[in-house]
């Protein structure tokens, strides 16, 4: 979800521009939705009824989530610092004191909301670039090696790799299409897929709130859970938002099936255990293999 965004010369302009504050907060929003999938996976591991591992895990997870909180806080103190130094020099004292001011600044939340509307422009941009990169570069891409390895561990299961497109409604589609070849009425979509998890989100809110956090890092209020079910069931070019772990796990709840995710070194990870008797939906997660980042395939039987 699984934090999908580098564009091409078009957008090089853009990526300069970045201030270090905001290098700083993107890279400490991606560690706290990590950490949400995380904890949301950690969370349902616990066996129904097994009070003493569920307290150990919530601990646990306190621990890490306030470990994380204090070594954010510093990292901003330190880049406050580091820019203050940096003022001292005439020709970056205007630069330096606007930084600075950024840094303050985000603790405003009343003027957020402009710069997550500039944000979503920006990344659809950069989405559309990568895209196009994608499509001409895929030859000689980083991530070949990563696909290569994933595709060998598939071929060791008698399977072979699906590709979905890249647009950020990859990881509904990657399920959608795993459903579909066992669907006895027909084509399954991805807007089917992202309302099943859409409603045992809602239905079963008091398990995934304490652990879903909103874009700067802050637990999600009620009005914000509703519109984050909501940006579940659009698709990403509708305003939707993209699949992670939260998801995953609401997806196999929902639809009662266990899901394995397969990655580079034959890595699996495993969502819906308690639904091992059911024939697993396989699909694959790639971190390097796209401009976008990271991405959801498919798979299907190497008899196909």
């Amino acid at each position: 979800m699984a934090d999908c965004r580098l564009g091409d010369g078009a957008d090089d302009e853009d990526v300069e521009t970045e201030s270090p504050l905001e290098v700083l907060l993107a890279k400490q929003r991606k560690e706290k939705r990590e950490f949400q999938g995380r904890a949301v996976s950690m969370k349902h591991s616990v066996p129904k009824g097994d009070k003493k591992k569920r307290r150990e895990v919530v601990a646990e997870l306190e621990r890490v989530e306030n470990e994380m909180k204090a070594r954010h806080a510093n990292e901003l103190d330190q880049l406050k610092l580091t820019l203050s130094k940096q003022a001292s020099t005439a020709s970056v004292v205007e630069k330096g004191e606007s930084i600075i001011g950024e840094v303050r600044a985000e603790k405003n939340r009343s003027a957020k909301a402009l710069r997550r509307k500039e944000k979503k422009a920006e990344e659809m941009k950069r989405r559309i670039a990568a895209e196009q990169e994608d499509a001409k570069n895929a030859p000689f891409s980083s991530g070949k090696l990563e696909t290569e390895e994933i595709a060998k561990a598939l071929s060791e299961r008698n399977f072979k790799l699906h590709e979905i497109a890249p647009d950020g409604d990859c990881l509904y589609n990657a399920i959608a299409h795993q459903l579909s070849m066992r669907s006895p009425n027909g084509i399954v979509t991805g807007d089917d897929v992202r309302r099943r998890a859409a409603d045992y989100i809602l239905v079963n809110r008091d398990d995934f709130l304490p652990f879903l956090m909103n874009e700067d890092g802050d637990p999600i209020s009620p009005f914000e859970f509703e519109e984050y079910c909501e940006k579940i069931r659009r698709c990403c070019k509708d305003g939707g938002m993209w699949g992670g772990e939260p998801e995953l796990k609401a997806i196999s709840c929902a639809l009662e099936k266990r899901i394995e995710v397969v990655q580079p070194g034959n890595r699996i990870t495993v969502f819906g255990e308690e639904y091992s008797e059911t024939k697993p939906l396989i699909i694959t997660y790639h971190r390097f293999a796209y401009n976008l980042g990271e991405h959801y395939n498919s798979t299907s039987p190497s008899t196909i």
